[in-house]
């Protein structure tokens, strides 16, 4: 009975240890969103607007080149959207209007 259990628990540690290769030496994970689209790196500013006394946060997606605007509405205690913007779009904008 002792050689089985011995045997077996070899045979696992083999496994585990395979598991354990597998897991250090693959490929590293990567995150996708829905549709196929690779998650973003995002960068946060904030900052205020002329006019206004509540701070805004700017939020900046690299990889798609969107931004986001946000205020916090301290009545409510939520974030309010303030604005988006595609700066793709206005660099072809700008392009076009050099031309």
């Amino acid at each position: 009975m002792q050689r089985f259990t011995l045997v077996g628990l070899v045979l696992l540690n083999l496994a585990l240890l395979a598991m354990l290769a597998v897991v250090t030496f693959g490929n590293p994970a990567s995150a996708f969103a829905f549709g196929g689209q690779a998650r973003g790196e995002y960068v946060a500013i904030s900052g205020t607007i002329a006019g206004t006394k509540t701070p805004v946060i700017w939020i900046v997606n690299q990889a798609t080149q969107e931004v986001v605007s946000f205020q916090f509405d301290s009545q409510r205690d939520v974030l309010v959207g303030y604005g988006y913007r595609n700066m793709n779009d206005d660099a072809i904008a700008i392009k076009r209007s050099r031309q």
